[in-house]
């Protein structure tokens, strides 16, 4: 494995904006990061099945190859599209409750059908997040999201004692979480957007690593401060992007997320944990800038959107 380096950010400098290209950044950062879901006015689609002969298959994966068969269903049969990122192809990520599963069909054999009438419920933890599976079991290595206190759910399927499967809107997955910590009522959280009690400190640090020379992915991880006098942070979101060598930007307008669950007391600088980030190997600089904070009163504050020069602090990986 290779050491750890430490390398000192260089400072980005404050620059006035015209109006117009406030609002172009903020439209960038709308459709570029996954926006949080009115659940209340949400709603997801039911769809019959219709194919001549045979059956239409679920799938593991995007593509017509039996090997990703999981399951089959017949002309007449209702699924529910669970929308996800990347959906412009023809296939449909579905939840099939004649079988139980959720999996790609392709969308040319479905029929629409009506609107999904499933209960809307809340996450609620006392700590930390709950887990969306891909399995029903408590293993961390079939963890593939994240939910935290007022992120809503979906109900699916609720005849498991212990894990529903549900459709989260805020990260745009189905899988299966423990019913214990859903709630009917979502937990009321003060919203301040006028603040932001965090930065990047003067001479901020971050460090990286990988753990082969094989692997085309980064781990870093960056200082922040506790800006305020009298509050503590109890978790924070930072939102990254990166870019070459000749500064162009890697990933387009893609944003990456994470959140660090962490008490910050006023004042303190501490690291973010570390994100996993693709390509490693195009990297030169990061950027990154956090985005919201939760205090230990529970209340929120976040930014309306991050600028792309004025929020975002650079460091240089080597």
């Amino acid at each position: 494995m290779r050491a750890n380096t430490e390398n000192l950010r260089i400072s980005s400098g404050k620059s006035a904006r015209a109006m117009i290209s406030v609002l172009l950044l903020a439209a960038i950062l709308i459709l570029a990061v996954p926006q949080k879901i009115n659940a209340a006015n949400y709603r997801l689609n039911t769809y019959t099945v219709k194919v001549e002969t045979g059956y239409l298959a679920l799938r593991t994966k995007k593509e017509f190859n039996s090997k990703n068969e999981i399951g089959k269903l017949y002309t007449g049969d209702t699924v529910i599209e669970c929308p996800t990122s990347g959906d412009e192809s023809v296939y449909r990520y579905v939840y099939a409750p004649s079988l139980g599963k959720h999996g790609y069909v392709n969308g040319s054999y479905l029929r629409y059908k009506g609107e999904y009438d499933g209960e809307v419920m809340y996450a609620k933890v006392k700590t930390g997040y709950l887990a969306v599976r891909k399995a029903k079991a408590f293993e961390s290595k079939n963890e593939i999201g994240k939910l935290y206190t007022g992120d809503p759910v979906v109900v699916l399927d609720r005849s498991d004692s212990e894990y529903w499967t549900v459709y989260a809107p805020t990260i745009s997955k189905t899988g299966y979480v423990n019913c214990s910590y859903l709630y009917e009522q979502p937990t009321k959280r003060k919203v301040n957007t006028t603040e932001v009690p965090m930065d990047f400190p003067a001479n901020s640090y971050a460090d990286w690593n990988w753990t082969s020379d094989s692997s085309d992915f980064l781990n870093v991880r960056m200082q922040f401060l506790n800006t305020s006098s009298d509050q503590t942070i109890e978790s924070f979101e930072v939102y990254v992007y990166a870019k070459d060598s000749s500064k162009n930007r890697i990933y387009g307008d893609t944003v990456y997320t994470w959140v660090t669950n962490k008490i910050v007391e006023p004042g303190q600088v501490v690291y973010c944990d570390y994100m996993t980030i693709p390509k490693r190997k195009q990297i030169r600089y990061i950027y990154a800038g956090v985005k919201s904070v939760t205090l230990t009163d529970g209340t929120v504050c976040e930014r309306p959107y991050l600028d792309w020069d004025d929020d975002f602090g650079e460091w240089v990986v080597r």
